[in-house]
């Protein structure tokens, strides 16, 4: 699946002292399901030999890290809230 980012600003006609609210969203960042694989081998026994295989799954990429940047905006300072993705500020 691709990454993909976006960002919300709300509300969309903020009011002076009002709070605007930006969020960040990320989709695909997931870790992949793995590759199945076999492992093939032969056991001998009394001259005889004997082929066996045993199956598996290696494990998939996992997700990466994700770090959000303070956004910017004319007049606005932008502050972190205790939701990484999520920052606010107030109106003038």
């Amino acid at each position: 699946m691709a990454i993909a980012v976006s960002l919300a600003v709300s509300p969309s006609t903020p009011t002076s002292g009002g709070t605007v609210t930006a969020t960040y969203t990320v989709t695909g960042n997931v870790q992949d399901a793995g590759t199945p694989v076999t492992v093939n081998g032969t056991v001998t026994v009394g001259g005889v030999d004997y082929p066996v295989s045993g199956e598996f799954t290696l494990p998939g990429k996992q997700a990466q890290p994700v770090t959000y940047e303070v956004p910017t905006c004319p007049s606005l300072t932008f502050k972190a809230t205790s939701q990484p993705n999520v920052f606010t500020a107030v109106v003038p």
